[in-house]
């Protein structure tokens, strides 16, 4: 089973989103920053860590907003989505060139892998939603 840390990160009513390259796991999918478990590093350090890596932008974890199990073709995991703020806004704008911002109007329209349906419902629904608990 793999561990994984994701980060949820929200600008103006806004996502920042990617797409899975065509090569590994999922390709195609659309994303929310993330990705494994290193060892020693909780999983809001990962979501942090992965969200510089993939993205350029710093953030910080500010809550655990939703955890799940899924069993895919390639592996099981488990998942835990961060709701992250950026470090400043100064640097929104400044994402490599598969990354965007997706309003939460749009976020339904969009293709993410099986593991995020709860999730991209509790987004949608409502801003609210972070206060429940996990």
């Amino acid at each position: 089973m793999t561990r994984i840390g994701i980060a949820i990160v929200e600008r103006e009513d806004c996502f920042l989103i990617g797409i899975r390259p065509e090569k590994g796991p999922l390709p195609g999918y659309h994303e929310f920053p993330g990705g494994k478990q290193h060892p020693k590093e909780s999983t809001a350090q990962t979501a942090i860590r992965e969200c510089r890596e993939e993205t350029g932008l710093e953030v910080s974890a500010v809550k655990l907003i939703h955890q799940t199990s899924f069993q895919y073709v390639h592996d099981k995991v488990e998942l835990d989505f961060w709701l992250c703020e950026l470090r400043s806004s100064e640097d929104a704008d400044r994402l490599s060139s598969t990354w965007r911002w997706i309003s939460r109007s749009h976020l339904a329209s969009l293709n993410f892998p099986p593991a995020n349906t709860e999730l991209i419902e509790q987004l949608i629904t409502s801003v609210d939603s972070f206060d429940a608990q996990i």
